[in-house]
């Protein structure tokens, strides 16, 4: 009777692993050929899998990279609420709102979230048409979870020492030099200072918020 009720765990196992390993396929397929590339064939022969189970996963290849934007989205909000403390959303103290932005810059920043293979998935997704029409969740920047995380802070931080400031468009200049760095990462990997990176962020901080940023 056990050996019954396992089978049903161990098919649903194989079923999450074998999508795992077209996932990951589909992106190393991507990344060496550009999505004009990305043939199901190539992801077939990269998989090791078999057509009739990407059809079984996915029914398209345009589906295939819809999932694989949505994962890598997923995966990079767990990374960086797992490490910056992003999973709780209240903020209410400006020494608290500026302690999480540092870990947000370190996290960002760090080798845990920013490595070379997701720096170029991120910027061929932004720089080919086909890509951004089948994945806009995992390119937009606005009305994210880490956008309104950021929004957030800078509420606090606005209240306590800029309450004539916009908190919207400074989380939007913090939005914007993140991403800027990531593509200096993705351009330069083996250059890039992360500590030096972190300091830019944590120096544009200390303008819009002197008392909480030294």
């Amino acid at each position: 009777m056990s050996e019954n009720i396992d089978r049903p765990n161990r098919r649903q196992l194989d079923k999450d692993m074998n999508r795992q390993v077209l996932l990951e396929a589909t992106a190393r397929v991507i990344l060496e050929y550009g999505a004009g590339g990305a043939t199901i064939s190539r992801i077939q022969a990269e998989s090791g899998l078999s057509r009739g189970m990407i059809n079984l996963h996915f029914q398209s290849k345009d589906n295939l990279i819809r999932e694989l934007a949505h994962y890598l989205g997923e995966r990079y909000d767990k990374l960086w609420q797992t490490f910056a403390d992003g999973s709780s959303p209240n903020v209410t103290t400006p020494e608290e709102a500026a302690a999480r932005m540092r870990s947000l810059f370190e996290t960002d920043l760090s080798p845990e979230v920013l490595d070379e293979q997701i720096a170029r998935l991120t910027v061929s997704f932004r720089a080919e048409p086909q890509l951004q029409d089948l994945a806009p969740s995992f390119l937009e920047t606005r009305n994210t979870v880490l956008h309104n995380y950021v929004r957030r802070c800078c509420e606090v931080l606005c209240q306590a020492c800029r309450p004539q400031s916009d908190p919207e468009k400074i989380a939007m200049a913090f939005m914007s030099l993140l991403e800027g760095l990531w593509i200096d990462f993705q351009q330069h990997p083996h250059d890039f200072d992360r500590n030096y990176a972190i300091d830019i962020c944590l120096t544009t901080a200390n303008a819009f918020f002197p008392d909480y940023f030294e």
